[in-house]
């Protein structure tokens, strides 16, 4: 079953279009977007299993220039 992930990212001051460049950069995710508010980037991370999921959300975190980080799963709805 394939997992998908929300990654909500808060980078320090200034850094937020060097740290999309390099999201971007990631085969594994789907969508980034610089967004205003509480985040400053949000992610669409695709992995193929739970443990994979695990392991990008975390590459992802030990970026330069990320303070913080929210996951959320996507539920799957379908049956």
């Amino acid at each position: 079953m394939k997992h998908n992930a929300f990654v909500l990212i808060n980078c320090t001051l200034g850094s937020e279009a060097k740290v999309m460049d390099h999201i971007q950069d990631l085969e594994y995710v789907e969508k980034a977007y610089r967004v205003y508010g509480v985040y400053d980037i949000i992610v669409k991370v695709n992995a193929n299993d739970k443990e994979d999921l695990q392991r990008k959300v975390l590459l992802i975190r030990r970026l330069d220039d990320i303070k913080s980080t929210l996951t959320l799963l996507e539920i799957n709805t379908s049956n």
